[in-house]
């Protein structure tokens, strides 16, 4: 399962509600300062669908996450689920 904590403050609203739009994820909202978005598979968010500028894009990703970041450009980010195996 891949899990993207997105800080909670007005700049990255946008990331939240894109978040709540999409049928794929699961939002959920913490006491501890951050929301959570949750997803069983993929997800790929668009910075215009967002609306911030290129500088809050690059910052929005910044809270964590249980995934990885398989692309990060200007505008648009896949970030895919992860379960290291450990040998």
């Amino acid at each position: 399962m891949l899990k993207l904590f997105v800080l909670d403050v007005e700049e990255f609203a946008g990331l939240i509600r894109c978040a709540r739009a999409n049928a794929a994820c699961r939002v959920k909202d913490t006491s501890r300062g951050y929301t959570v978005i949750e997803s069983d598979g993929p997800l790929t968010f668009r910075r215009r669908d967002i609306g911030v500028s290129p500088a809050v894009w690059y910052g929005a990703f910044t809270g964590g996450l249980r995934g990885r970041i398989a692309a990060f450009g200007r505008d648009e980010v896949r970030i895919e689920p992860f379960d290291p195996v450990e040998t």
